[in-house]
């Protein structure tokens, strides 16, 4: 089986009061896509609820599609 993530990890912005954490993922280009994808597909069959679930969910998917499009400039220019 393939493994998407390589590794993940977070810390704490003990400097910064705004209680975010600082998280690096690293992952195969098809897991970027795959998550790119779920995200997608998640967004377009949200069933309603909660609007920071939905806001989460647009705010992921433009992060994910810009990490994207790096890695397409990278392996053009590579």
């Amino acid at each position: 089986s393939t493994r998407h993530f390589r590794k993940i990890t977070s810390y704490s912005m003990s400097q910064d009061y705004s209680g975010e954490i600082v998280a690096t993922v690293h992952l195969s280009l098809e897991a970027l896509r795959l998550a790119y994808k779920t995200t997608c597909d998640a967004l377009r069959n949200w069933p309603g609820g909660d609007p920071l679930e939905q806001q989460f969910l647009v705010e992921s998917k433009d992060q994910l599609f810009r990490c994207l499009l790096e890695q397409s400039f990278e392996m053009e220019a590579g």
